[in-house]
């Protein structure tokens, strides 16, 4: 499985829940995001920009370094390459950030998945019809998009909402917060449109379109009330928001009328609800129908065929350097003539040997893997997703190494923003063991270009299962003596560990550049909140420029 990614908008310094990702990545930036997926997963988001013209390609590198206290038990003994790898996944996919709930709702809207699947469906009359995985791969895409467009809008206007300093007499919130939910109305409206369109057009249609555009309008939906129960709670927790204006009731009541039409519809068209009799079969449903829809979009990664060649051909010289060798351990005693005390000795000689063979073995191949073969994976990427409806493709590679290092192979400037800002100044750096994580995406265009304002997306993700079981219990008894009580007392307190990780995200073809540090604070139970440290990025002039304040 594999990916990509790109520079990034100023971090905060929040906390990340560990229920979902708090901001995307807006397209052109290099730097990712990182957040937790899940309790036990961390997700490292990107955005790659692809080439537009032919013979034009397009390359990033990242380069992420994972720090692991002497507490944590993790080292390149207890966790080499193979479980790394086996807790780690890439995955890539098509995606278009620049489009907008608006955009999405305009059926005239020139690469609009709506609009795009609106004016190809009265080609199903003539002799060269468009195919059925174009109309499909069209359809579920419009779901996904719409989806992502909606995440994208609510949470940042609920960051914009965190961020205000001072009260909103004018109403402009309210009036943008109306705004935004009129965009979310039309642009499920679209998808309504295009549904009725394609069954007008059913006796001809691929039997697979229709199902693909209810699930679309099914799945956003599901997601757009998700997210305005999500801003609404955002304001119910937002104190400044009641300032004798009633500004939060009149949010609250725009966000309440939204969502009431929004589960009207859904509704009508017999979509279970999470207010329905079935919860677990909504969830199920739901989860289905996203991997469904944004399987559409995948990029397609194929192996190298070069990887098994140098891999066994360093297995192979490995195999007969420690067959050499437990072969002329035994030269003395196939030639015979020793005495009893000697061939003693060679015996013990021999099955020194035999027993060193295998070490031997595995060291040469280590050896000449290293030297022979930087990449531990190397694939090639097919991304003609959209090549069916007539929207391009492109081709590129990925490569990716995982290694445990020195403090002498880390760069000078990531040596340095770790030793910056540290949780408790003062006291002497902790013995970390550090895992560098290097990965190389290269992407050509294809004959046609993929649309502007599509790129791809790459998420990677990190199980801390196998990190996490070995820490101790989440809850630490502490006894004190309490003095606003005046009694003795024993309470559990929460016992916490630190991950720091830092990515260096490189986009080798205008040469910027972006450094960012998080501390990822974890317990036994899993993830408990990700705080973003200090961002930086350089552009191809040199100028160097902080993209967030550092914490404390």
């Amino acid at each position: 499985m594999v990916a990509p990614r790109l520079m990034v908008e100023p971090v905060s310094g929040e906390h990340t829940p560990p229920s979902g990702l708090q901001r995307l990545v807006r397209p052109g930036d290099p730097a990712p995001e990182l957040a937790a997926r899940d309790r036990r997963t961390l997700e490292l988001r990107q955005f790659f920009q692809l080439p537009r013209k032919v013979g034009q390609d397009k390359s990033y590198e990242t380069r992420l370094w994972l720090y692991f206290p002497r507490g944590f038990g993790i080292t390149g003994q207890s966790w080499g390459n193979e479980a790394f790898y086996r807790d780690a996944s890439v995955y890539m996919r098509l995606h278009a950030p620049s489009l907008t709930l608006r955009e999405l709702a305009d059926l005239e809207h020139p690469t609009s998945p709506a609009s795009v699947l609106r004016r190809e469906l009265p080609g199903l009359l003539d002799e060269q019809a468009p195919s059925a995985s174009s109309l499909e791969t069209l359809a579920k895409s419009l779901g996904a998009e719409l989806a992502d467009a909606a995440t994208v809008a609510t949470r940042s206007f609920a960051s914009r909402l965190r961020a205000l300093e001072r009260p909103d007499p004018a109403g402009v919130l309210v009036l943008e917060l109306n705004t935004l939910c009129a965009d979310m109305l039309r642009a499920l409206a679209a998808v309504r449109r295009v549904r009725a369109k394609a069954r007008a057009f059913r006796t001809v249609a691929p039997s697979s379109l229709i199902p693909s555009l209810a699930f679309a309008e099914e799945y956003a939906g599901a997601v757009v009330d998700e997210r305005l129960a999500e801003l609404a709670r955002v304001i119910d927790e937002l104190p400044h928001l009641r300032d004798g204006q009633g500004t939060a009731v009149r949010m609250r009541l725009v966000l309440a009328k939204c969502a009431e039409e929004v589960v009207r519809r859904r509704v009508e068209q017999g979509f279970p609800t999470p207010a329905g009799d079935a919860p677990e079969y909504f969830t199920y449903r739901t989860g289905i129908l996203k991997k469904e829809l944004q399987r559409a979009l995948y990029v397609d990664t194929r192996a190298s065929t070069r990887d098994p060649f140098f891999r066994n051909s360093a297995a192979m010289v490995a195999a007969g350097l420690a067959a050499t060798w437990a072969t002329l351990a035994q030269v003395p005693l196939i030639s015979g003539g020793l005495t009893a005390g000697q061939s003693f000795l060679f015996i013990s000689l021999a099955v020194g040997a035999y027993v060193l063979k295998d070490r031997i073995k595995e060291w040469v191949r280590l050896a000449l893997s290293r030297r022979w073969l930087r990449w531990d994976h190397d694939r090639h990427v097919v991304g003609d997703a959209l090549a069916p409806a007539g929207l391009g493709s492109f081709g590129g590679r990925a490569q990716e190494r995982a290694r445990w290092v020195e403090p002498d192979d880390i760069p000078e400037e990531v040596r340095s923003l770790r030793a910056r800002h540290r949780t408790v100044r003062g006291v002497a750096p902790e013995l970390e063991h550090v895992l560098e994580y290097q990965r190389v995406v290269r992407f050509e265009a294809g004959p046609s270009a993929v649309p502007e304002g599509f790129g791809v997306q790459e998420l990677f993700r990190l199980s801390l299962d196998e990190i996490l079981k070995r820490l101790d219990d989440p809850v630490d008894e502490v006894s004190y003596f309490d003095q606003r009580s005046g009694t003795f007392a024993t309470t559990g307190m929460p016992k916490v560990y630190h991950l720091n990780a830092i990515a260096l995200c490189v986009d080798q073809t205008s040469d910027r550049r972006a450094l960012m540090r998080w501390r990822v604070v974890v317990n036994q139970d899993g993830i408990v909140h990700i705080d973003p440290i200090v961002a930086r990025r350089r552009d191809q002039s040199g100028a160097a420029s902080s993209l967030a304040p550092a914490s404390a």
